[in-house]
């Protein structure tokens, strides 16, 4: 009987705490105070091979918020499929029940890529915390790993370089603020639930020079503070001489892990009063972010706004300028216009497929593939808007011999790619790839506004039963998958400088986009 990789792992899991039960029993050299036991856990749908990644637990002291955390004990050992059990055993001369103790997990390639990560706190032994827990990691995102193969050093790194790849997907709030002679502007990016991510001042010092600061947060905790300063040396021999100061501190789970300073390029070590300064710092920003959240959420939405969303969608809508109408524009689509309809409290406008309902700065945008939740933001950067004077391309020139790409055969196929648009998942949908099968039928592989991708089966000429399936892995790529795109009149072109576009037409009929690639080969 082959065992499945879930129960292999559970059993050896349950083998090698039987054997350490059996060692210590013998030896009395070990008590159930000395170790933490526990799993590991993550809910994507994912294997994990033994040989390819590892699983680190470490036992932490956390009890310095101005500190670097303290490693008590750790352990590495090949991954099994969730979940992942762990026996962590530590010293107990080293434990004082006056400090803090938590579990950090992760699971790193072998050659030290991060994959997954706890992000929040799992306390145990002390202050009546249990030395049993559940933990659960989180994916890392791709922008991370490459952070760390690029020289990252620490999982802070890594993690501001998922922040600032995040960006352009996430709310800005503006702001500015004044104290005695100095004056400051900010721009806080945060989630379509006011969680701050990312926050940058500009502060005007007067005749003490200047600062530029950045706080990244972490679930709402601060992750790394910077100060990039030009400060005016006032008394000494170097009275009125404008002094370059660098400061780079480094948080996990609020408390200071490590940092660094330079002062004219010579390195330093931060003391405490700059480690306490700028955690005082990034809570007076957390209060200036929620101040303006709340005079956000009383603003009337009037005129031309600009709307992030929390699956990615961006887009502007115009509510004043005609009639009892807005005005809705999304990337490389033509406008919709939606009808106001009468509510009890804020607003809503809607057509037979699409509909806008909020009150004041926050909405919910509700199409094709469910609803989902928006606020108004400051900028978006590289919205290109309804389609422009682009080149046109008849359908018949594709059918020449030298095209080589799937396209040569978009007519033959056009009746079952458009049944697998009409039963596509999600908003937004592209064809990446259509190709002719046997027995009659044509695969289709599309792909939606969030980046999912499904296969799609639909007889030659659409009539029939069309079945629909999600591609799981991102890896799994077709021969000239996205090379080219083919968007129907009704969705929206691909953005980024990588795509350049053309209109599709038969016979003189728009019928939608030809978005090709230039950045692939």
């Amino acid at each position: 009987m082959k065992l499945s990789s879930w129960i292999w792992g559970r059993l050896q899991a349950v083998l090698m705490i039987g054997l350490l039960a059996l060692v210590t029993g013998c030896t009395g050299l070990q008590s159930n105070q000395d170790r933490v036991t526990g799993t590991v856990v993550f809910r994507e749908r994912i294997a994990l091979a033994p040989n390819s990644a590892n699983l680190v637990v470490r036992l932490l002291d956390v009890s310095k918020a101005d500190a670097p955390s303290m490693e008590i004990a750790s352990i590495t050992h090949p991954v099994t499929n969730p979940p992942m059990v762990f026996i962590l055993p530590y010293d107990a001369k080293q434990i004082d029940p006056r400090h803090r103790y938590v579990i950090e997990a992760k699971i790193e390639t072998k050659n030290g890529d991060l994959l997954f990560r706890n992000d929040q706190a799992y306390p145990v032994l002390t202050n009546d915390a249990p030395d049993d827990v559940s933990v659960l990691v989180k994916r890392v995102g791709p922008e991370s790993a490459a952070a760390a193969r690029n020289g990252g050093s620490s999982d802070v790194d890594r993690d501001v370089a998922a922040i600032k790849a995040q960006l352009p997907d996430l709310r800005v709030i503006p702001g500015s603020y004044s104290a005695g002679d100095s004056k400051a502007t900010f721009k806080a990016y945060v989630t379509t639930d006011g969680e701050p991510v990312y926050v940058e001042e500009h502060r005007d010092l007067g005749d003490y020079g200047s600062s530029d600061i950045k706080f990244y947060y972490r679930n709402g905790t601060l992750l790394r503070f910077t100060e990039d300063a030009k400060r005016i040396n006032f008394g000494g021999s170097s009275d009125g001489e404008t002094l370059n100061f660098t400061l780079n501190l480094d948080f996990a789970m609020g408390r200071f892990a490590g940092g660094s300073k330079t002062v004219d390029g010579t390195p330093g070590t931060p003391d405490e009063h700059e480690v306490s300064g700028a955690m005082a710092q990034s809570k007076v920003a957390l209060s200036r972010i929620e101040a303006a959240l709340g005079e956000a959420a009383m603003a009337p939405v009037t005129g031309r706004q600009t709307f992030v969303c929390e699956d990615k969608s961006r887009f502007y809508a115009t509510f004043e300028g005609r009639k009892d109408e807005a005005v809705v524009e999304f990337l490389g689509r033509e406008p919709l216009i939606l009808n106001i309809k009468r509510t009890g409290s804020g607003y809503e406008y809607a057509n037979e497929i699409y509909s806008i309902r909020g009150k004041g700065q926050e909405a919910i945008w509700t199409g094709p593939s469910g609803s989902t939740k928006c606020a108004v933001s400051a900028e978006i950067t590289g919205l290109a808007l309804a389609p422009g004077d682009f080149p046109v391309v008849d359908i018949e020139e594709l059918e020449k011999p030298d095209n080589l790409e799937w396209t040569r055969l978009i007519n033959e196929l056009m009746p079952a790619i458009n049944s697998c648009l009409a039963v596509s998942s999600g908003d937004l949908t592209s064809v990446l790839k259509a190709w002719p099968l046997n027995h009659g039928m044509v695969g289709v592989r599309t792909i939606n506004n969030n980046g999912g991708r499904y296969d799609c089966l639909a007889p030659t000429d659409g009539l029939g039963e069309v079945h629909t399936e999600l591609v799981e892995a991102n890896t799994n790529r077709l021969p000239g998958e996205g090379t080219v795109r083919f968007t129907p009149a009704s969705g929206a072109y691909p953005g980024g400088e990588c795509f350049s576009h053309q209109r599709l037409e038969h016979n003189g009929i728009f019928i939608g986009w030809l978005s090709r690639n230039n950045c692939t080969s």
